[in-house]
């Protein structure tokens, strides 16, 4: 932990001078302990234990349909995740560097990938290559650079952001809320709300959510989260029949270090056709996208615009405790037509 907040130090240092021209050194330290300070404290699984229950929702065929989530946090050597919905059930062991998933499907369904979004943290990639969506992993890349640092009003919420820039030219916001000095995520995809203290110094949402144009596709209404808590010793044991893979609970997430834009079909333009491509996908510890099942369909000439781009896509792996891991991710592409 000492170590990563003088590296984040060392950065921030090189970062911020050209946002403060005048007490330059004050304004300097004052931002990188508030960021620090974000990063720690919705960082729940730097605690020794806790229990997390809520009540789940997720979009399907228009509807939200309810489920249930439990992880149970004994350190990142002894932890399980359940998810239950009509229909599905997913459970994920994990410990010594080492996870077991059993699920009813065979893949990772788009929905559960938008659940682990709402939620700001998960097992896999859940939101590979958008540290803005996690709260517990806010990861800057080295080469990204500060543009400017503005004020703005979210949901009647003062916040202060910081806009960075890659050498790939994408831009975002890396926003604080400056009533709970937590992170903000985009309030175009979530809104998290009622930060309370969790234990330890830590604090979490009890409400939060996940949205694209518009429509709520997750959600998740935390009706317990207890630190430190106490497991019976039968709490933790992998499932029966599943095969362990490397890997861990909240990996440092994968980064997208080359991206190919899709090719849209002229006949797809023509037609007016557009919406969400994504496919089930593992990216491996060579940075490669290995894809697996089609999950969102639109019509077969985007799908398959779509699978040739994501074969060229690049990242930089997945970690566990410094080690590249392969992570399980839902990887999309969106078509829109600009009228």
């Amino acid at each position: 932990m000492k170590n990563r907040h003088i590296a984040l130090a060392a950065l921030l240092g090189l970062w911020l001078p050209p946002m403060f021209a005048s007490d330059e050194s004050a304004k300097q330290q004052d931002a990188i302990k508030k960021i620090e300070q974000a990063v720690d404290r919705t960082n729940i699984f730097e605690l020794p234990s806790f229990q997390m229950k809520a009540d789940v929702q997720i979009e399907t065929q228009g509807k939200l349909v309810d489920g249930n989530y439990e992880l149970l946090w004994n350190g990142p050597n002894e932890w399980r995740e359940e998810i239950y919905f009509p229909g599905f059930v997913e459970l994920q062991e994990g410990g010594q560097g080492t996870v077991w998933i059993q699920r009813s499907t065979e893949f990772l369904p788009l929905h559960i990938y938008d659940l682990h979004a709402a939620l700001g943290f998960g097992s896999g990639a859940a939101f590979a290559g958008a540290s803005s969506a996690s709260l517990t992993q806010p990861i800057l890349p080295q080469n990204a650079t500060v543009r400017k640092l503005r004020k703005r009003k979210e949901h009647g919420e003062a916040q202060t952001c910081a806009e960075f820039a890659d050498t790939m030219k994408r831009a975002w916001d890396v926003c604080l809320n400056d009533d709970t000095g937590t992170l903000a995520r985009s309030p175009i995809s979530f809104v998290d709300r009622d930060v309370q203290a969790v234990g330890g110094g830590k604090v979490y949402p009890r409400f939060l959510s996940f949205a694209e144009s518009g429509k709520t596709l997750a959600q998740a209404a935390i009706t317990e989260i207890t630190s430190p808590a106490q497991f019976p010793p039968n709490s933790f044991s992998p499932p029966s029949g599943v095969s362990p893979a490397a890997g861990c609970m909240n990996p440092t997430l994968p980064r997208l270090i080359k991206k190919v834009q899709p090719q849209y079909p002229l006949s797809a333009k023509r037609d007016h056709v557009q919406g969400l491509v994504a496919f089930d996908a593992r990216i491996g510890i060579d940075g490669t996208p290995k894809i697996g099942k089609l999950v969102a369909r639109v019509s077969p000439d985007l799908e398959r615009s779509a699978e040739e781009a994501i074969k060229q896509w690049r990242y930089e792996p997945a970690l566990c405790e410094g080690k590249p891991v392969d992570v399980e991710t839902v990887l999309r592409v969106i078509y829109s037509i600009s009228y």
